[in-house]
């Protein structure tokens, strides 16, 4: 499958088939097997965004993720702050430390405005397999605060986003 360019994140709500990333810096601010949330920058235009995993398949390989516009001066302060660590935050031995980073990373990602787009992807800095717009009627389906998203989630998501279910193979069962 051709994967075509994706010059800039304006292009991801048209985006119906795999298309590379526009996210040039990604800070990864919660993990689990991959990326679970963070912050990204467009390569082109440098918009700023917060970004949160809505849904994953059944392996965790093809995950979906919300969009929510990020002020730039958020993405520029959470990434002096993170610069300065010499390991993860949350892996910091002095619990004030932990508590004040904490503090100042949650009053910057409050900043975020509502999702108002979501994606899926195996490889969030690479690939873009499909994207559309968050309704205002979808946007209670986003799981919000760090929460691993229920199971039955994926479901809906895949089918919102076109994705289709893998083809079955000759020695597959589903």
């Amino acid at each position: 499958m051709a994967i075509r360019d994706v010059v800039c994140c304006q292009e991801l709500p048209r985006v119906a088939s795999a298309a590379k990333s526009p996210f040039g810096r990604i800070i990864s601010l919660g993990f689990y097997d991959g990326t679970t949330s963070g912050i990204a920058r467009c390569s082109h235009c440098s918009n700023s965004y917060k970004y949160d995993l809505v849904a994953w398949d059944g392996d965790q390989d093809t995950r979906v993720y919300s969009l929510s516009a990020l002020p730039q001066e958020s993405f520029v302060a959470l990434e002096v702050l993170l610069s300065h660590l010499k390991s993860p935050f949350l892996d910091s031995g002095d619990p004030r430390e932990r508590t004040m980073i904490e503090t100042a990373v949650g009053a910057e990602l409050a900043k975020a405005e509502a999702p108002t787009l979501v994606f899926a992807t195996r490889r969030f800095e690479q690939e873009i397999l499909a994207a559309r717009p968050v309704t205002i009627e979808l946007r209670n389906k986003i799981s919000v605060g760090g929460v691993y998203p229920p199971a039955g989630m994926w479901d809906f998501w895949r089918d919102y986003l076109s994705i289709g279910r893998p083809q079955k193979g000759p020695h597959q069962a589903y």
